[in-house]
């Protein structure tokens, strides 16, 4: 769960603060919204396959796990993280988009990871 999440915090410091340059993506070109939803998308479904890679055999559980940390994560981003310009409403999208992606990351891991039944 904790590498999980610590994928997704990498990954999104990397995206967000080095290739988007840190700057606000709420009222920036359509350019910037999508290479940040492409930042969220990429950071979840890594992190929840990673997580779910762990803990084989239950990747959908593992990916949700890291929901736990995430969650206390989008609390303070929404409720004490007064440098954001963006509404409410953004944040909180980008945040539930973020969490999506982790628990798609898992189920995304258990299907590579089933075996296949074949009838020869």
């Amino acid at each position: 769960m904790m590498i999980g999440y610590a994928v997704i915090v990498l990954l999104t410091s990397i995206g967000f603060n080095g290739v988007l340059g840190g700057r606000p993506l709420y009222g920036g070109s359509p350019f910037d919204l999508a290479a940040g939803m492409m930042v969220a998308i990429i950071s979840g479904l890594a992190g929840g396959c990673i997580a779910g890679f762990i803990g084989a055999g239950r990747g959908i559980l593992n990916a949700a796990l890291v929901l736990v940390p995430l969650t206390g994560d989008t609390i303070y981003v929404l409720f004490f993280f007064k440098r954001s310009t963006a509404p409410f409403w953004f944040d909180a999208l980008a945040s539930a988009t973020l969490m999506a992606c982790t628990v798609l990351g898992g189920i995304l891991r258990e299907r590579i990871e089933r075996p296949r039944n074949t009838m020869a």
